[in-house]
């Protein structure tokens, strides 16, 4: 399957600039609901599988699409359906390990910028996604972009175990959901497709529970986190669902391996939020943006912008 911008038609074009503007949206709801999940690992929520139970757990009001085309796939459907949701559940798990070890605005560009390459490398071999000469350089735009905002010392990791391990796992099994998520939507309809991914997710979540520290932790959150807490990681779960659905919806309309290199614009909109609430938050969002280290964000922006700017 080939997605070849230059060669547009003219009726597509609308089809084009409207996943461009989903995506936009779907980022900067995503990076909204990262500051939040980064102040919650920090000082209220220890345990990463929480975070994944609770997640998943969400992603069921899939089930309200259910009457608009849920079905039975197939064996083979089915199973990519399964692979895509269980990978995603545990991309999630090593995400949140990675962001209890690192700064937000240094992990999650990490992984970022590292599971397009990914998705690049499998969308290849499993979808034959071919990008143009300006596509494949806005994709390499917005990685290296991504990579740069990421780079730098971790204020975080002074003392603990480096997030890398965990933010390249994490990546990997993003690659794996995302371009299997692409698959499901060129096979099945985009309601069938989203349920069962949102029903082998919560499976995922649910094989967490093995782990009894696992359990104990999500017992313990229910009666623990009062309310103030709780509706701060509604509101970072609600954005990061309409998140979530809009970047599906995207997939399934255009190359998954530039929806997902597109990931740059969220750390982009992260950054720009660390810099208006590190002053409130220092202990929590304590990222070191003077000097050089400013300087060399500013660059990562203008790399992704120009990126973004080659796919317009």
């Amino acid at each position: 399957m080939k997605h070849s911008h230059p060669e547009v038609a003219q009726g597509d074009r609308g089809i084009f600039h409207m996943w461009l503007i989903i995506v936009v949206i779907a980022y900067f709801l995503n990076a909204l609901a990262a500051v939040v999940d980064k102040f919650l690992i920090s000082k209220k929520i220890s345990n990463p599988a929480v975070y994944v139970f609770y997640i998943t757990l969400l992603g069921l009001l899939g089930l309200v699409l259910a009457p608009w085309g849920f079905s039975w796939p197939g064996g083979i459907n089915f199973g990519v359906n399964l692979l895509a949701g269980l990978s995603f559940a545990f991309a999630l798990q090593y995400l949140f390990k990675a962001l209890a070890l690192g700064d937000s605005s240094r992990v999650t560009p990490f992984i970022g910028g590292l599971s397009p390459i990914f998705v690049l490398i499998f969308s290849f071999w499993l979808l034959s996604e071919r990008l143009s000469w300006p596509q494949m350089a806005a994709f390499a735009l917005i990685v290296v972009g991504t990579i740069v905002i990421s780079y730098g010392k971790n204020a975080k990791s002074s003392g603990k175990r480096s997030f890398i391990g965990w933010a390249v796992l994490s990546a990997l099994l993003f690659g794996v959901s995302y371009t299997l998520t692409k698959y499901a939507y060129l096979h099945q309809n985009f309601v069938s497709a989203f349920v069962w991914m949102r029903l082998t997710s919560f499976l995922g979540a649910l094989l967490l529970l093995l782990r009894r520290e696992n359990y104990l932790a999500i017992k313990a959150s229910r009666q623990s986190t009062d309310a103030k807490v709780g509706g701060l990681f509604i509101f970072g779960q609600v954005a990061g669902a309409l998140s979530f659905v809009l970047v599906n919806y995207a997939i399934s309309l255009a190359s998954v391996t530039l929806v997902n290199a597109l990931q740059g614009l969220q750390y982009v909109f992260l950054l720009i939020m660390v810099l208006l609430l590190a002053k409130w938050y220092p202990n929590v969002l304590s990222e070191k943006l003077k000097g050089w280290i400013l300087v060399q964000k500013i660059i990562a922006i203008i790399l992704v912008g120009i990126g973004l700017v080659l796919l317009v």
